[in-house]
C-alpha cells in the first residue's frame, strides 16, 4: 500500500511531455534503422520515418526552449 502513496506524492508520478516525445523519437529512429538495414528498397517508408523523426525532434526542441524561457 505504501507504494501507491509514494507514487501519488513523488516526483516521478508521470513522465513529462518532453520525455514522452523523446521515447517516441527513439522508437521512430529504431524503426527507421530497421528499415534501412533490412528493407533498403523501401525508400518511401524510410523517408516517411526520417521526416516523422525530424518533426518530433523539432517539437522536442521547441518544448525545451519554452521550458527554459518559462524558468528564467
Amino acid at each position: 500500500m505504501a507504494e501507491g502513496g509514494q507514487q501519488q506524492g513523488g516526483q516521478q508520478q508521470q513522465p513529462s511531455p518532453v520525455q514522452l516525445m523523446g521515447r517516441a523519437l527513439t522508437d521512430i529512429r529504431k524503426v527507421q534503422n530497421m528499415l534501412e538495414l533490412q528493407n533498403p528498397g523501401q525508400t518511401e517508408a524510410i523517408k516517411m520515418q526520417r521526416e516523422a523523426g525530424d518533426l518530433v525532434w523539432q517539437v522536442i526542441q521547441s518544448m525545451q526552449q519554452s521550458q527554459q524561457q518559462g524558468s528564467q
